[in-house]
């Protein structure tokens, strides 16, 4: 997936809450919990996000053991009390990969409940219905189904759709009423198109980003072999479902899904500004302007229309020489969709000077986008090596990058009115359980 590219998270507390935030036995707030997945050990790391200075502490028996595998993405459910982790299990096996689902208690500790099973092979990725009610996994393998020996699905990824019990945590399994197999079953899943890396829904509709293959640079699927450069093979793309509220049933919507006009294997990631009404897609070719970003408005029908003036060139670096505005691959808007950041991943290197996160500012008139101004000698900003993902803090004040290569949280206090950023005051870098993969934060904090 990311990591790179396709290779491409204490004390208990005692005292009492107070207007939402709770008071440790040293009288620092907390303002909520993150969880940082680790792919190295197949741990997840707990913290404590402290409210005055943004700095991290670790919760009573963190790190926790992740039970399915080598943790990819992780979710919260809505009401904060549960975290949903996906995992690959067995490399290329059908039904390995899974999401386990742990409680989330007092001082941020979690405990594991239970795990269930995805459809295909190499889960990449999930997101959670606006309503909070469905969770949707993304495979980048859809099980084979055979049509005189031919497998149709060859080279295809799907998405498993399970239904929440917002009382239990428990996950429902979501068959596909509108497609069956050879024998006559409802598939236990929703195909999509080549190589999906990330999906995101909006409204009443979920987008899947599928990079495509490169048939001169990969070795493709058998279906993709030779295949014409129109082909969805070889065209990244996003692939529309609309989402049924009620039964959680993905219908398509139109004819074909968007094609984006990148380089196969180009398209890293696909975000919502807050309040999804923009999406924004990161293009991380190399050329004459590497690291776009791809603006897009959500418009009827839930169709994703190019804004007015196309693709916005990355941010340049400001060290000449020094590529730390190559391969973007994670991008967050802050809680008002005024300021947009793409982390950059920078050339695969254990050094912080290769990576780096480019500031934009939104407008609130059409979505576009312009660089942050330089302030400071900044913008693009140093982060750790490797950013994966990025997290704000409940009370927004912080920005948190997953660091890959360097196994760091980094931190940084993000100005309300100019959105720079800025080092915090006790500390920037933490210690993750190793190769972080994906960070999450609640607000809850008892």
């Amino acid at each position: 997936m990311k990591f790179w590219k396709y290779s491409r998270v204490a004390l208990a507390l005692i005292g009492s809450v107070v207007l939402g935030l709770s008071i440790t036995c040293c009288g620092v707030y907390t303002t909520g919990y993150m969880y940082v997945t680790g792919a190295q050990f197949n741990q997840i790391g707990a913290y404590k996000i402290d409210h005055d200075f943004g700095y991290l502490t670790p919760v009573t028996g963190s790190p926790f053991a992740n039970a399915g595998g080598i943790p990819m993405q992780a979710a919260i459910i809505p009401g904060g009390r549960f975290l949903a982790v996906v995992s690959q299990g067995t490399k290329g096996v059908v039904g390995s990969g899974n999401v386990s689902i742990y409680t989330i208690g007092g001082g941020g500790v979690i405990a594991f409940q239970h795990t269930y099973f995805t459809s295909g092979i190499n889960p990449v990725a999930l997101a959670l219905a606006p309503a909070g009610n469905y969770l949707f996994v993304l495979d980048q393998v859809a099980p084979p189904d055979y049509i005189n020996g031919v497998d149709q699905n060859a080279g295809r990824g799907d998405v498993t759709v399970f239904a929440i019990d917002p009382s239990s945590g428990k996950l429902t399994l979501i068959t596909n009423q509108n497609t069956f197999n050879t024998n006559g079953s409802q598939l236990p899943y929703f195909t999509v198109n080549y190589n999906p890396v990330q999906l995101v829904a909006a409204g009443g509709y979920l987008y899947v980003l599928d990079q495509a293959y490169n048939p001169n640079l990969v070795t493709p699927p058998p279906a993709c072999v030779k295949a014409p450069s129109t082909s969805p093979c070889v065209t990244p793309d996003v692939f529309l479902y609309a989402i049924n509220t009620t039964d959680g049933q993905l219908t398509l919507t139109q004819n074909a899904p968007l094609t984006l006009g990148i380089q196969p294997g180009a398209a890293s990631t696909i975000a919502l500004s807050a309040g999804g009404k923009y999406v924004y897609i990161a293009d991380n070719a190399l050329g004459a302007n590497p690291g776009r970003i791809l603006p897009f408005q959500i418009g009827p029908g839930g169709v994703l229309q190019i804004l007015v003036g196309g693709p916005t060139n990355n941010v340049p670096p400001i060290t000449p020489n020094v590529p730390n505005t190559l391969y973007p691959d994670a991008i967050i808007s802050n809680s008002n969709a005024q300021f947009l950041y793409v982390a950059n991943y920078g050339p695969n290197s254990i050094f912080q000077p290769n990576s780096s996160i480019s500031a934009f500012t939104i407008s609130t008139a059409n979505g576009q986008l312009q660089q942050l101004p330089v302030s400071s000698g900044s913008n693009p900003f140093p982060t750790g090596s490797g950013p994966v993902w990025m997290v704000i803090d409940p009370t927004n004040q912080y920005l948190y990058t997953a660091d890959h290569n360097s196994n760091t949280i980094t931190g940084h206090i993000m100005g309300a009115t100019n959105g720079q950023l800025s080092n915090m005051f006790k500390g920037t870098t933490f210690p993750t359980v190793g190769q972080p993969t994906f960070v999450v934060v609640t607000s809850r904090t008892y």
